[in-house]
């Protein structure tokens, strides 16, 4: 009999798993390298992440776009992973040339363990275009589970390595590229994408419209990412090492508006919703709600554990999550606004606004940096998302003629998830005396 339960359970699972073996291995890789070390690693990984992530031609929006269109889907999906590998191996070896220009420049880590770290890119971008059809497809359970095969297979292989001794810069950067290798194999198993013939002149179509939405895509990684490079480039590894494990820990607050955004991602392309406005309104509501409790668990917990979990060396890592979370959440919690937009308007409605954030962040980014270091990265970091979101909304309401306040929770909605909270923590018996 199938399993019955609800994606939302499925995908929580998967990417709570995720995220446990994801603390325990920065807390191996914390505990093993100085910050140094893991500023190193980071670089390496982070100019990996970059090819993937500018080098992906937002193939995965276009195949969002395109998915409306019943007769195309089969072929989007035999498509997904033969063209993540061919677009991958492209943007990989792209990344690998323009390391070798800028050796000796900028504290860019050596150009082997670059190399090492682009070797994965080809597997991530499989699983990026996998993974999306297979939400699309409305199976967030075998995605999740691809998620979670990534994770444990990272770990694993970290937690070994640290036991034999043997963990170094390179070796992490190894076990994240195998992680990649773990996600696509589980993702084909379990049937989330097809694996098949690909339809050229489709691939060829997705590649172009993709590469219409590209630059607000690009423009949104480098708001993500750009300050890492700024931090390398202005303050050195040690304050690149803290910094990340500050974006790591603040990015747990995401695990249920994140989840919640892909479970519900198929009702904003339900053919028989009423008011897709309207069902986009009801998601960013709830996700808010999600967004402010996992933001004060999320500081309060990290503010008590860091030190003692990670060390004194990386104390500083908690005052960054403060900054850091509620622009993460405010950007998590948009999803929903730009989803409904990519479906509904041109590109330059999405591509406008990660423009003029990502100006906004780089400025802010150089002006700040050499004043607080990793903490005016964090500060300028959380300004430029708040504004992206701001940009969206307004965009929204011009485009739905919903007021921007319909997208705030009322007071009977928070109510109401308080109660149910209160309910569901009062059935544990937690502090009663039997």
């Amino acid at each position: 009999m199938a399993d019955r339960r609800p994606p939302f359970v499925w995908m929580m699972v998967a990417r709570t798993g995720s995220l446990g073996m994801g603390v325990l291995a920065s807390v191996v890789v914390a505990r093993a390298l100085p910050p140094e070390g893991r500023g190193t690693y980071y670089m390496a990984v982070s100019v990996a992440t970059a090819a993937l992530t500018l080098g992906h031609l937002s193939v995965e929006q276009a195949q969002t776009a395109l998915w409306s269109e019943k007769r195309r889907r089969s072929c989007l999906d035999a498509n997904s992973v033969p063209l993540g590998l061919c677009v991958g191996g492209a943007a990989a070896l792209v990344a690998v040339a323009l390391c070798l220009l800028f050796q000796g420049r900028g504290n860019i880590p050596d150009i082997w363990l670059l190399t090492t770290a682009c070797a994965g890119v080809p597997l991530g971008m499989g699983v990026l275009y996998g993974t999306n059809i297979t939400v699309l497809r409305d199976r967030p359970q075998i995605a999740g589970w691809a998620m979670l095969g990534s994770a444990v297979a990272q770990c694993l292989c970290l937690v070994v390595l640290g036991l034999t001794g043997h963990l170094t810069v390179a070796s992490v950067v190894i076990a994240w590229v195998l992680s990649f290798a773990a996600s696509l194999a589980v993702l084909i198993a379990a049937g989330g994408v097809t694996v098949a013939r690909p339809d050229l002149r489709l691939a060829r179509t997705t590649c172009v419209k993709g590469l219409r939405l590209h630059t607000g895509s690009a423009a949104s990684y480098l708001l993500l990412r750009s300050d890492v490079f700024l931090l390398n480039a202005l303050a050195g590894p040690h304050e690149v090492g803290i910094y990340t494990l500050g974006v790591t820990l603040a990015e747990l607050s995401r695990l249920a508006v994140d989840v919640f955004a892909q479970v519900t991602l198929p009702l904003q392309f339900d053919d028989e919703a009423h008011d897709p406005a309207l069902v986009t309104v009801r998601i960013v509501r709830f996700m808010l709600l999600l967004g402010a409790a996992s933001a004060v668990l999320t500081v309060t917990v990290v503010s008590a554990l860091i030190t003692p979990v990670y060390g004194h060396a990386y104390a500083e890592a908690g005052t960054l999550v403060a900054w850091l979370v509620p622009g993460i959440l405010l950007l998590s919690a948009g999803r929903p606004v730009s989803t409904y937009l990519l479906r509904r308007r041109s590109p330059r409605v999405l591509v406008l606004p990660s423009l003029i954030a990502l100006v906004a962040n780089v400025a802010l980014n150089a002006a700040l940096i050499p004043l607080w270091g990793a903490i005016g990265c964090a500060v300028a970091s959380t300004v430029a998302y708040t504004a992206l979101v701001s940009f969206q909304v307004v965009f929204f309401t011009r485009t739905s003629g919903i007021g921007w306040r319909q997208l705030l929770p009322t007071s009977a909605e928070a109510s109401r998830v308080t109660t149910e909270v209160k309910h569901r923590w009062g059935q544990l018996h937690i502090g009663r005396v039997s």
